[in-house]
C-alpha cells in the first residue's frame, strides 16, 4: 500500500485559492505547527511531534498526513488519517448486520485549518483528496468526525447521497464509483 501514497500525484484543488493537497512526507513539522497547535491546544510541541511521527511513520499503508498549501506556499490545513478494517459486528449499520464481511475504512483522525473564515472550504478540499486516496486503496467507507458542526456544511451538501446514518460522534461516507463521478462534477 505504501507505493500509492508515496507516488500520489499532487492535486490542485480549486475550492479556494488553488490549494495544493498532497501527502506531507517531511519529518520537519514546524511548517504545520500553527495548525497542529490549534488541533492540540493542550499539547506541547514535543508531544505533537511524537504524535506526528506516529501518524507519518514509515508504513504509509497504515496512516499518513495530507497537507493543504495555498498558492503563496503557506500550509493552511492538514488531515491525519489511518486505514482500518472493521468487521460487520463492529460496523453497526442495518444493511451489514448478521454478515461476516470486513470493510476497509479510511478514518480521518484529525482535520484542521488555520484560517477560520475559510475552514469549510479547506475541509472540503482535504476530504475530497482523502476520498481519492481511500478509493485508490479500495476502501468501502470514509469515516469522518461528526458532521453536526457548521465546519462540515460543504461536505454535507456535496456528499449528502453517500452519508450513512451517523452513529455517535463519527459519520461514514459510502465510497463507490458513483461517488467518484459525483466528485468530479
Amino acid at each position: 500500500m505504501s507505493k500509492l501514497t508515496q507516488d500520489m500525484p499532487v492535486k490542485v484543488n480549486n475550492h479556494w485559492g488553488n490549494l495544493e493537497i498532497k501527502p506531507y512526507k517531511d519529518s520537519n513539522y514546524e511548517p504545520l505547527m500553527p495548525i497542529l497547535q490549534q488541533e492540540f491546544p493542550n499539547w506541547n510541541s514535543k508531544k505533537i511531534k511524537s504524535y506526528m511521527n506516529l501518524a507519518n511513520g514509515k508504513d504509509k499503508g497504515v496512516a499518513g498526513v495530507l497537507a493543504a498549501k495555498n498558492a503563496s506556499g503557506y500550509y493552511v490545513g492538514c488531515l491525519i488519517y489511518t486505514f482500518q478494517t472493521m468487521d460487520s459486528k463492529s460496523f453497526n449499520y442495518p444493511n451489514h448486520i448478521g454478515s461476516d464481511k470486513s470493510f476497509k475504512v479510511l478514518v480521518i483522525e484529525n482535520i484542521n485549518a488555520c484560517i477560520p473564515m475559510l475552514q469549510k472550504n479547506i475541509f472540503l478540499a482535504l476530504v475530497d483528496e482523502a476520498i481519492n486516496l481511500a478509493e485508490n486503496y479500495d476502501c468501502d467507507y470514509l469515516e469522518l468526525p461528526t458532521l453536526a458542526t457548521a465546519h462540515y456544511e460543504l461536505i454535507k451538501k456535496k456528499y449528502k447521497e453517500q452519508i450513512q446514518d451517523p452513529k455517535d460522534f463519527r459519520t461514514y461516507l459510502k465510497l463507490s464509483k458513483t461517488l467518484t463521478a459525483h466528485m468530479e462534477l
